[in-house]
């Protein structure tokens, strides 16, 4: 009943899509044979670019992938710490939400109030609906201009513990036209978006969703 719960509140707040961003480098392997979590790269051969060396998360074994919008606080880090690396934004289909094995964390992963928690918890469809509800320490989410399937918490993340196949990936947002060029022939007949630096995608979900 789970899996169906989670289906039926996605489509209720009509959740549009998943993003999981990644460094371009990255795409022609993932493109080939999909998002592998980072403890099954191994499995076809592959040794990714990762950002994450420690995973305080504790689940290696997980894709983290963000609903509405990207974790704008942790991808400006990542840029900020790796100013000469290109980044993409993959836009996932929502399906993956209710058919992939996936844990549900209304904060980041690694925040103790997620990992102390277990897994079966955070796999449950009341953790799922509990993304979208109103928490304490945060702004409420009318002050946030948030859209009915925005997580509270901008750094909420689904952990997704399949692999998330090619035909589940629909679209990617680049930074620089260039680096589309470069890359576009592994996308196929997928949507690509440009978002300049600080705009759309690469912006904060804040700034977003109050002025763009």
């Amino acid at each position: 009943m789970s899996k169906q719960a989670i289906q039926a509140h996605a489509k209720a707040i009509e959740v549009p899509y998943l993003l999981h961003f990644t460094r371009v480098a990255n795409l022609p392997s993932i493109m080939q044979h999909g998002l592998y979590p980072i403890s099954r790269s191994n499995e076809i051969g592959v040794a990714p670019q990762i950002n994450d060396e420690i995973r305080l998360d504790g689940h290696p074994d997980g894709t983290s992938v963000s609903i509405g919008f990207p974790n704008s606080q942790m991808f400006y880090k990542y840029r900020m710490d790796c100013k000469d690396v290109d980044w993409t934004v993959l836009v996932l289909r929502p399906s993956v939400l209710w058919t992939k094995d996936c844990a549900f964390c209304r904060h980041n992963a690694a925040d103790a109030r997620i990992s102390n928690l277990h897994i079966d918890v955070l796999k449950a469809s009341q953790a799922f609906v509990g993304m979208f509800e109103e928490i304490e320490d945060h702004s409420p989410r009318e002050d946030q201009k948030l859209k009915a399937f925005d997580p509270t918490d901008v750094q909420a993340e689904v952990l997704v513990f399949d692999v998330v196949e090619p035909q589940d990936i629909i679209g990617a947002v680049f930074e620089k036209a260039a680096v589309r060029d470069t890359y576009v022939a592994h996308l196929g007949d997928r949507k690509t978006y440009i978002h300049a630096n600080n705009k759309g995608m690469f912006a904060t979900r804040g700034y977003f969703r109050k002025y763009q």
